[in-house]
């Protein structure tokens, strides 16, 4: 990990926060929030933000910022759908982290909610959509540790 000086994340509802925080215990790399204290422009970083429309919230930001060795992408799928990130370079890697409408604010809480009218205004066909049904209405919280274990055997490998 010596090329790596930290880990920048953004987080939007505390999801992306808490694995930033875990990856940090467990490396010893310090964990910044995108757009608060900071690494030196142009270190090696491990990038971590929430998937919005198809992209990693924050990710340009932070290429612009530092050299980005890799990235995680946080959110409330089982699986990540389609494509995460149209660079095939960078080393990517998805983290089911959760839903807190309660904790969206702005335009994302009314993105969210009309989404979650458009989830929700049919019966579920199955246990997979009255399961993403129920994570609309309540939320939900999926954050494990275990998720992390191809990210540190990534890190692991490097320097």
């Amino acid at each position: 990990m010596s090329h790596l000086s930290a880990i920048v994340y953004t987080s939007q509802t505390g999801f992306t926060r808490r694995y930033a925080e875990m990856l940090a215990q467990k490396t010893g790399l310090p964990a910044c929030e995108l757009g608060g204290p900071a690494p030196a422009r142009g270190t090696g970083v491990l990038y971590l933000g929430w998937l919005r429309a198809g992209g990693v919230q924050g990710l340009a930001k932070a290429r612009r910022r530092w050299d980005v060795k890799g990235v995680c992408a946080v959110g409330m799928s089982p699986e990540p759908n389609g494509k995460v990130l149209g660079d095939p370079v960078l080393p990517a890697f998805y983290l089911r982290g959760g839903y807190a409408p309660d904790r969206l604010t702005g335009p994302y809480k009314w993105a969210m909610s009309a989404m979650a009218r458009m989830v929700t205004q049919n019966p579920p066909k199955d246990d997979q959509e009255r399961a993403v049904q129920d994570a609309f209405r309540q939320g939900g919280d999926w954050v494990d540790e275990a998720y992390l274990d191809p990210v540190l055997d990534w890190l692991s490998r490097q320097g």
